[in-house]
């Protein structure tokens, strides 16, 4: 009795069919399980976070710093007084300058992320020197806090996609704010309160300062913690409200 063999030629068509069928099934099930992503991954790539999408009354008080200790102090000083969780986005000089600064804020509780090294707009840096910029105060915070850093606010809440593409290569997303207090502008206490206190939501990140160029935040500061939580704001860090609801990326 004669046994039919499949020549090689059959064989290679054989093995490519099948593997063909299999591609496009396997390609099925992950894009039916990327598919919920897939509206904020796009996001991603062209904003920066800007606030939660939240049903409950809570938002994120952060504070930018790059300059100087005495303000640093102040505000550290009165958000332990008043019991408030709030977010640090320090710059990489900074920190290197300052360690038990930082390393208090740690110690009390904080949540400690990155505002990059040269104090420049990201976008016009390139890639490679955003990148660069990224890791270099990467190195500097992650040894003094011991702990991975997530989010990175480039300065003057500047970014393109090519800096939003090189800080997710990395592992960072990039950060803005919801409400800006104007507080870098020293425009009158009266003025930095009402701007936040009048235009808070819920699921707001809420831009303020910490440096020394900016006189007026720890002024206003106390009046903006009773205000909101009179308002029924619940004040949390930024990574706690990211748990409440989902990302807004927003331009």
């Amino acid at each position: 009795m004669r046994v039919w063999a499949p020549s090689r030629r059959v064989l290679r068509r054989a093995a490519v069919a099948l593997w063909g069928a299999l591609a496009v099934g396997a390609l099925g099930v992950a894009a039916r399980a990327v598919a919920p992503t897939v509206a904020a991954v796009a996001a991603m790539d062209r904003y920066s976070l800007r606030d939660v999408k939240t049903d409950q009354r809570a938002l994120a008080l952060t504070f930018d710093i790059s300059w100087g200790t005495v303000m640093p102090q102040k505000v550290l000083t009165i958000l332990v007084r008043e019991h408030v969780p709030a977010t640090f986005f320090l710059s990489g000089p900074w920190a290197a300058q300052h360690p038990d600064y930082v390393r208090t804020l740690v110690r009390d509780g904080f949540e400690v992320e990155s505002h990059g090294w040269a104090h420049v707009n990201f976008s016009g840096l390139g890639y490679d020197g955003v990148v660069a910029n990224i890791r270099r105060a990467d190195a500097v915070l992650r040894e003094l806090t011991g702990r991975p850093v997530r989010f990175i606010r480039p300065p003057n809440g500047d970014f393109n996609r090519t800096s939003l593409a090189a800080a997710r290569s990395l592992g960072y997303t990039t950060v803005t704010w919801g409400t800006d207090s104007w507080d870098w502008m020293n425009p009158g206490v009266d003025t930095i309160v009402r701007r936040v206190v009048e235009r808070a939501y819920p699921g707001d990140i809420v831009l303020l300062h910490a440096s020394d160029t900016c006189k007026q935040t720890d002024a206003a500061l106390p009046v903006i913690v009773r205000d909101l939580r009179g308002k029924g704001f619940r004040l949390v860090t930024l990574e706690d409200l990211l748990r409440l609801g989902e990302p807004d990326y927003r331009g």
